[in-house]
């Protein structure tokens, strides 16, 4: 073993001796992460489940992960690597649940296969995000493998859970041929069915029809995802200044910037501090109505939620409407990325990266699911400079959209 750099460089002056340097540890990112995850709360609950090897099995499934995520050339993408899964993983640990008497820690009401299925589920529910091979997606839906107009970035958020399970399957039995008895397993096979859903509204039949308590374990995960929205999600700053990406994949990065602080759940609360872009004023408070009720989409799993005794009791937004006064640093010069010359343009991509849902957009979304939303005090978004742009019977193309939106 080489000495410390230090030592190696006092060797040199006073003996006259070159050593070389230790060089860093690649994989170091990679065990912190898996140490983190495996003695979360989540992570030591689910260790009494009767998976055989869940510690080694779960560090194998993490540093596939860790290797798919050098690998994707997919800079456009925000973080779906051990950054965010150990923030799911640490925001389901410290969600605690309304209780009279106490404190009641959600991860302490699942039994501990429930924490395995909960745990697997989280780490691989993003997984098909990191991989662009069309040998993964189901031979059955064969118009899965043609991109057709779709940009690859694009094609890949839309196939990601198609390839979830041939992938994962590609995945671990090269790691080790053994862990076929483990895919075979319920826990397993639960945990894939979970991840799966995280794509689906919880009234969908594939979200439903997960039997027993899974449908409650689905809407955790969901719920975790959905909050993951904060700025510690990806390096806006730079992405801006120094990466390529669709408008699209630009807004993206800036709505990250616009929640300031982590998004937990405490008692059944969700607390959210949101800024606002710099050189913006009330042009863009259309955005702000949107990022709220895409946090009111939580509340729509609320019903599942209880299946575990975890109903959410509400939100608290600061400011509570309107656009915010406190700004967001990070995006100076947002008006410098080309196609984001003006408010107008800022304004409409950022509604494109929201669910038609979180917009209460009636010409995408059917009645009877508009219904639901406003049940639970969605805010009516202003569309009528966005339906311009995009389009009112034909959807623009995007150069025609780019136009309009600088005009």
């Amino acid at each position: 073993m080489y000495p410390h750099p230090h030592n190696a460089c006092l060797a040199f002056v006073i003996g006259g001796q070159h050593l070389p340097r230790t060089l860093p540890d690649p994989h170091v990112r990679l065990r912190e992460a898996s140490d983190f995850i495996l003695t979360s709360p989540l992570g030591r609950r689910a260790q009494g489940c009767r998976l055989p090897r869940l510690s080694i099995f779960v560090r194998d499934l993490l540093e596939g992960i860790y290797r798919l995520t050098e690998s994707c050339h997919l800079p456009e993408f925000t973080d779906h690597g051990l950054p965010h899964l150990s923030s799911l993983i640490d925001r389901i640990s410290e969600w605690t649940i309304p209780d009279s008497r106490a404190v009641t820690v959600l991860v302490d009401v699942l039994e501990e296969n429930e924490a395995a299925i909960l745990l697997l589920a989280t780490l691989m529910h993003d997984v098909g995000m990191l991989s662009q091979k069309s040998e993964d997606l189901d031979p059955q839906k064969p118009h899965w493998k043609v991109k057709g107009g779709m940009d690859v970035a694009t094609w890949v958020r839309e196939t990601h859970v198609n390839r979830l399970q041939r992938l994962l399957r590609r995945l671990l039995i090269g790691q080790d041929q053994s862990y076929g008895e483990i895919l075979g397993d319920e826990i397993f096979l639960s945990s894939v069915r979970v991840a799966e859903a995280h794509t689906l509204w919880p009234w969908e039949p594939g979200f439903q029809n997960l039997g027993a308590r899974l449908p409650g374990l689905a809407a955790v995960l969901s719920v975790a995802d959905l909050m993951d929205e904060d700025c510690n999600r990806c390096d806006t700053s730079t992405l801006l200044n120094h990466r390529h990406g669709t408008l699209l994949n630009v807004a993206h990065w800036i709505r990250h910037s616009l929640t300031s602080e982590r998004v937990l759940i405490r008692g059944g609360r969700i607390h959210v501090r949101i800024l606002r872009p710099p050189a913006t004023d009330l042009q863009i408070a259309p955005a702000f109505c949107a990022l709220r009720n895409h946090f009111r989409l939580a509340l729509l799993y609320t019903p599942q939620l209880g299946l575990l005794g975890a109903g959410l009791l509400g939100l608290v937004f600061d400011p509570p409407t309107d656009c915010p006064e406190a700004q967001a640093d990070s995006l100076a010069g947002w008006n410098t990325v080309p196609g984001l010359s003006s408010q107008r343009s800022l304004l409409y991509n950022l509604l494109s990266s929201f669910m038609p849902l979180a917009l209460l957009d009636e010409t995408r979304v059917p009645p009877e699911v508009l219904n639901r939303a406003r049940s639970y005090s969605f805010e009516p978004v202003d569309l009528t400079d966005f339906r311009t742009i995009r389009g009112r019977v034909e959807i623009r193309s995007p150069d025609e959209q780019i136009f309009l939106s600088n005009f």
